[in-house]
């Protein structure tokens, strides 16, 4: 089951939709287009780090007036595809979500892939599979839908060709939010993607419609018409976050790391300490000199999407010592890496500097 994206079925829906697709008139109820081969419409990736919602065409069909356009969502609306010049095309996403980490989330969710069609496909692109209650492990009567076996396209990212689960979605048109009828394919491992990759999508010839016809093989983005890129690796957030102007410092308790989020899985060894710059100050706004922590004693820990600072002088259980004031920033010539080797870098000094205080340790 894809995090973030649930799509159950009954029994009796299901059985509704393959009637549905072999009806011969599906064009009454969904303005779609029957005839002829399956057409891609439009190709849409995950970029947006806010909500983990909207997604964006890397790919319009030019001069087809059932591509989508203005499109309302239960958020307001979005322009898919330009609707006043039909020939238009798409630009490139090239900032596809990494992880959810940036928001907050569990890394569980992010970039994904839906492949928007002018008319209903073959069910038999994906698996329907019965979902069990966990305490009988009895069928429960939905189903959810797979394309972990049927794997009706190619993803490849970074070069590397990506493992991948998904759904066929038989419903929408070219204004409903979703879209579709659709192909739904997010990645089962985001660690394994490189963040600044590259990637492309490409649609096999077993993906046809109710009669059989194939896409066309010049629609099935083999030339990386349906290309997009995925996020660099950056800094999202940090805990505690720095002083806004005229704020007083942070307070924060002797026994807590600093946490520095990250929107993708992070390698906290790539971070070496002489990259991280701690120093303890005898004032409370950190303006004084302050007396810098040896690169010994600076640990760097955590994981996923979190680096934690700290230092092993403060004693047993602690963190930082109790009612001082540090404050942290890193070297111009700093570099971090992703998980899977994709590389970015924390701000210097100049852009980027945490002050904050500790109160009394916990007895």
């Amino acid at each position: 089951m894809l995090a973030n994206v649930p799509r159950l079925r009954t029994g009796v829906i299901a059985v509704a939709l393959a009637t549905l697709a072999a009806c011969d008139d599906p064009v009454a109820k969904t303005d779609l287009r029957p005839e002829g081969d399956p057409e891609v419409l439009s190709v849409l990736v995950m970029n947006d780090s806010t909500d983990l919602f909207l997604e964006t065409a890397t790919f319009c069909k030019p001069n087809d007036d059932k591509r989508p356009g203005f499109v309302g969502t239960p958020v307001g609306g979005v322009v898919v595809c330009d609707d006043v010049d039909l020939g238009a095309g798409a630009d490139p996403v090239v900032d596809a979500v990494p992880t959810d980490f940036a928001q907050g989330g569990s890394g569980t969710g992010g970039w994904y892939v839906r492949i928007m069609f002018d008319e209903l496909l073959d069910p038999s692109v994906e698996d329907l599979l019965p979902i069990l209650d966990p305490a009988t492990m009895a069928e429960t009567g939905t189903f959810t839908g797979s394309l972990l076996n049927t794997q009706p396209v190619i993803v490849t990212c970074g070069g590397t060709e990506v493992a991948y689960d998904g759904y066929y979605s038989p419903s929408g048109n070219n204004v409903t939010w979703p879209l579709g009828p659709s192909l739904f394919i997010a990645p089962i491992d985001r660690s394994a993607i490189a963040t600044g990759s590259d990637c492309t999508v490409e649609i096999k010839d077993l993906v046809t419609d109710k009669d059989g016809a194939a896409v066309p093989s010049d629609q099935r983005g083999g030339g990386g018409e349906y290309g997009f890129t995925i996020a660099g690796l950056e800094l999202t957030d940090t805990s505690p976050a720095p002083a806004g102007e005229d704020a007083m410092p942070a307070v924060i308790v002797p026994e807590a790391p600093v946490s520095l989020q990250f929107n993708a899985f992070i390698d906290p060894a790539s971070i070496t300490t002489a990259e991280v710059v701690i120093i303890e100050h005898t004032m409370a706004d950190c303006s004084d000199p302050g007396t810098p922590a040896a690169n010994a004693a600076k640990v760097i820990a955590g994981g996923d999407g979190v680096v934690e600072l700290s230092l092993n002088t403060a004693g047993a259980g602690l963190a930082w010592d109790p009612e001082s004031f540090y404050s942290i920033t890193f070297t111009d010539d700093n570099g971090i890496a992703d998980l899977a080797g994709g590389a970015g870098a924390l701000p210097g000094a100049a852009d980027f500097t945490l002050c904050f205080n500790t109160n009394t340790a916990t007895p």
